[in-house]
């Protein structure tokens, strides 16, 4: 019997190594992901965003960055990028004018653009992005993020307890 116990023991010790060792790959595996989204928003934002805002006239930008947890509450499943970028608006074009000028400078970038209802409003995804940009006589505002990137629970807290970032005062 006492041979049955150890031979287990030996096998679950190596057993419990090894998925730790896994584990601790697949957090890694599982920032990596992120961390593509977030450069992806950031040549978004520093890239298209940047031509939109030149093409625009617009004036100083200010923004900011959190994550948040995506999934059931008691399992979370992955984490969401949300950046929020606002523009001062400076321009001469009217509102209908500058988004159909954002549509076109996101669809030559390689956006799926939809265009809602409201004339104001433009949204468009690319890859794991979306944005979404709301032109008013004062400001654009654009919310740029990602669905939910599936990660483990300690890799999905571990985001969502960073705290929100500024993005500064340039797109």
């Amino acid at each position: 019997m006492r041979l049955l116990g150890t031979a287990s023991l030996t096998l679950a010790v190596p057993l419990a190594l090894a998925l730790l060792g896994l584990s601790a790959c697949d957090d890694d595996a599982d920032r990596a992901a992120v961390d593509r989204v977030v450069a992806a928003a950031d040549d978004a934002r520093g890239g298209v965003l940047h031509r939109i805002a030149q093409a625009l006239a617009l004036g100083d930008a200010d923004g900011s960055r959190s994550f948040t947890v995506c999934g059931d509450a008691l399992a979370p499943g992955g984490v969401v990028l949300n950046d929020v970028v606002r523009f001062d608006s400076a321009g001469a074009l009217t509102e209908q004018e500058a988004a159909s000028a954002a549509a076109g400078l996101l669809e030559d970038d390689g956006w799926q653009v939809r265009r809602p209802g409201d004339p104001r409003i433009v949204s468009a995804t690319k890859g794991d992005l979306t944005m979404r940009l709301e032109i008013t006589p004062a400001q654009l505002q654009v919310d740029l993020g990602s669905g939910c990137i599936e990660t483990s629970r300690e890799v999905a807290e571990e985001y969502d307890d960073r705290p929100r970032i500024e993005l500064g005062r340039s797109p």
